[in-house]
């Protein structure tokens, strides 16, 4: 039986048809592979990212002359102590203030179950204990979630010597290793290579350069209003904001639910809700008038771009895929940018 012909439409439609399924197929197959190396993968990409920020500060060390050997080793501990210095603060303020803020999460459930039993819920006192018991549950389940932390340790560990290794031969041997790599391609397609590459350099370190500052201005502000308001823990719950600032729109939505949950514990509802707006109104000033201001001229994304990214790199990799998410776009797309475009509109 002889098939009747088929159309100019739909023999272009079967075309496009499996290149898009080829491609989908050869993204998905590097996306396995990815999950399968996260062990090295991950902090390979997490020192490639720093790297940009601290190179300019072992340049600097470079070019004294007592200190050029060393400068690799001295930005690296520079970058370390700030780390360790941001993490400690936090968690010697909670330590400090944990019985407090239990005693504070206590006295506001309390009054909340109050609230409920009153006009116009009218909850009995046996219904208020069903809100306990939620609680209570949510709390056991936060405990085992950090039991699993505690036993994946061993790999974070790791991951964290990997990923100082490699930030440390990136700051000491990075020109090399490029060049190396710019010897595997030939001659003519060379130049193109190291083009782009330059480019995608340039990019992530604008990227890191300008989310740090975003981040300070945003835990700045953030810190100073939750002073001023007396929240338990100002200065930690800043120095979180800062953290959370380099995962776009995620971060700084968990950071800051993290500030109204302590006013609220501390405060009531009149106070969480003032921290609140006070949350909201500096975001919008982050998204309205600073990150395009900042990062306007290294990175072109569109905002829906960086929200999808940011949410399909925390569902493949957790945290550290919601912070690469970003800039490894940003990259992608100035790599797929600079090879596309003529050396001198690149330039």
């Amino acid at each position: 039986m002889q098939l009747p012909p088929t159309t100019l439409n739909l023999e272009r439609a079967a075309a496009w048809s499996w290149r898009l399924l080829v491609s989908a197929a050869a993204v998905a197959a590097i996306l396995a592979l990815l999950w399968y190396l996260r062990v090295i993968v991950l902090p390979v990409a997490v020192a490639l990212t720093i790297a940009p920020a601290v190179s300019p500060v072992a340049t600097w060390f470079r070019g004294r002359r007592f200190l050029q050997r060393p400068a690799a080793a001295l930005a690296l501990l520079m970058a370390l102590a700030l780390v360790t210095v941001l993490i400690a603060i936090v968690a010697v303020s909670v330590v400090e203030q944990f019985d407090e803020l239990v005693a504070s999460v206590r006295r506001a459930v309390d009054d909340l179950a109050a609230q409920l039993e009153r006009e116009p819920f009218n909850l009995s006192v046996e219904e208020t204990e069903d809100l306990r018991s939620p609680l209570e549950e949510s709390w056991r389940e936060a405990s085992g979630y950090a039991a699993s932390g505690v036993q994946a340790g061993a790999g974070i560990v790791v991951g964290f010597v990997l990923a100082v290794a490699m930030l440390y031969f990136i700051l000491r041997d990075g020109e090399a290793l490029w060049a190396s790599i710019l010897q595997r391609f030939s001659p003519e397609v060379r130049p193109a290579i190291d083009r782009a590459g330059r480019r995608a350099w340039d990019v992530l370190g604008g990227f890191v350069r300008g989310t740090a500052q975003v981040a300070t201005i945003d835990a700045v502000l953030i810190g100073t209003g939750l002073w001023l308001l007396d929240v338990p823990l100002a200065f930690a719950l800043a120095v979180l904001v800062f953290m959370g600032s380099f995962v776009p729109y995620v971060g700084a939505f968990v950071s800051g639910l993290v500030a109204v949950l302590v006013a609220f514990a501390d405060g009531g509802w009149e106070l969480a809700l003032a921290v609140l707006v006070l949350i909201v109104l500096v975001q919008f000033v982050e998204g309205t008038f600073l990150q395009p201001m900042i990062q306007s001229r290294s990175v072109h994304l569109h905002p829906a771009v960086v929200l999808l990214a940011v949410t399909a790199g925390g569902s493949l990799f957790g945290i550290a895929g919601a912070y690469l998410a970003v800039p490894v776009t940003a990259v992608v797309a100035a790599v797929f940018g600079s090879l596309s475009s003529e050396p001198d509109s690149a330039a």
